[in-house]
């Protein structure tokens, strides 16, 4: 008789990293911990599955089954209920990526192996979804745009911040690539960071070629080979902010900071700001800002806009009799609903109560 097939199925907290900074660790830890009760559920009382973690925001869960056809259609069924109920019981999202079936005795690890792999497409396809079929590489074809010339520039005039942005931006361009496979963005991406280490790298040996023993000491080799390892777009933008900034002298993340917190407080009133508008003004990457807001002040890039136009809101209400759509308009929100629901959620009381406390306070 032969032995059972294997499939297994990874699942995937999308945007974990990003999430745990910018929420903190506690929120996460409480997700997580309903993530692996919603786990715990799906697959308890089915005698073909199993199920085990793999901190700090992964599940494996093994399901066998004499025939691989029928095998992978109750696979496909067992991971969208997965999913479906981290979303349900979740803060959360995830993905879940299926590998084939396998037998024999290294079949367990050539299907943990097969999952692994489907999910590096999670970095091309994006999150919460189920990913079955990986397309196939097409090793040896170029990126789509170069960038070189300009990362040059900008790496030679001390721009830490333009660079970083525009390699982020450069990905997110070759991620709409049709057919690309991770090898083939990975090789690419590589590529470009060689090349930023030699633009940066002062020290030539003779005849003028890099001297990568002293280049390899800036970027070294161990980190560029954890980029191979990134599956999440969010992770891997602030993986490259931070990256470029240890290799670029110049503006370091404090002064990406200070310039998101002006350009804040020069455009809050405007209701249209979002946190691209913001990266896109001062070329960081969106993900390197929210990474900042959490790492640096302990809040949200949301939470401080808020604060901004509450703070204006609140000094247009106790020193002027103007109506409240037009306080709201002033503060940058589209109406006078939208600055009341704002209010009662973070002050406690509408507008009108407040205006009316804060001038019966006043002598």
């Amino acid at each position: 008789m032969n032995a059972p097939f294997t499939v297994a199925a990874l699942v995937d907290i999308d945007d974990f990293v990003a999430s745990r900074r910018s929420r903190g660790q506690p929120w996460a830890r409480h997700q997580l911990d309903r993530a692996g009760r919603a786990v715990q559920a799906v697959t308890y009382g089915r005698p073909a599955a199993s199920c085990r973690s793999m901190p700090p925001d992964e599940w494996l869960v093994l399901l066998t089954g004499d025939d691989p056809r029928t095998l992978m259609t109750d696979a496909g069924g067992l991971a969208e209920e997965l999913r479906t109920r981290i979303v349900r019981e979740t803060e959360f999202t995830a993905t879940v990526s299926l590998g084939t079936p396998h037998n024999g005795p290294d079949g367990v690890t050539a299907a943990e192996r097969g999952a692994r792999w489907t999910n590096s497409y999670k970095l091309l396809l994006g999150g919460d979804q189920v990913i079955t079929s990986p397309a196939p590489d097409r090793p040896g074809s170029p990126p789509p745009v170069r960038i070189e010339p300009e990362l040059a520039r900008r790496i030679q005039v001390g721009d830490a911040g333009g660079a970083a942005g525009l390699l982020s931006n450069w990905v997110d361009r070759c991620l709409q690539e049709r057919d690309l496979d991770p090898k083939t963005l990975h090789s690419w991406l590589m590529g470009e960071l060689l090349f930023v280490v030699d633009v940066v790298n002062g020290p030539r040996l003779t005849g003028g070629s890099t001297d990568w023993l002293d280049a390899c000491a800036r970027l070294p080799v161990e980190r560029l080979i954890t980029v191979t390892e990134i599956h999440e777009r969010s992770y891997l933008h602030i993986w490259l902010e931070e990256t470029v900034r240890r290799l670029v002298p110049g503006d370091g993340a404090k002064d990406i900071l200070t310039m998101a917190e002006s350009y804040l407080t020069a455009h809050y009133a405007d209701p249209r700001l979002r946190l691209a508008t913001v990266a896109e003004a001062i070329s960081a990457s969106p993900f390197y800002i929210s990474h900042l807001f959490a790492e640096e002040r302990g809040t949200t890039f949301l939470r401080h806009l808020t604060g901004l136009r509450l703070r204006h809101a609140r000094t247009l209400l106790s020193t002027s009799a103007l109506p409240v759509d037009v306080v709201a308009t002033e503060s940058g929100y589209l109406s006078a609903k939208a600055l009341r629901s704002v209010f009662r959620r973070h002050v406690g009381c509408s507008p009108t109560e407040y205006r009316r406390q804060t001038y019966r306070a006043r002598p």
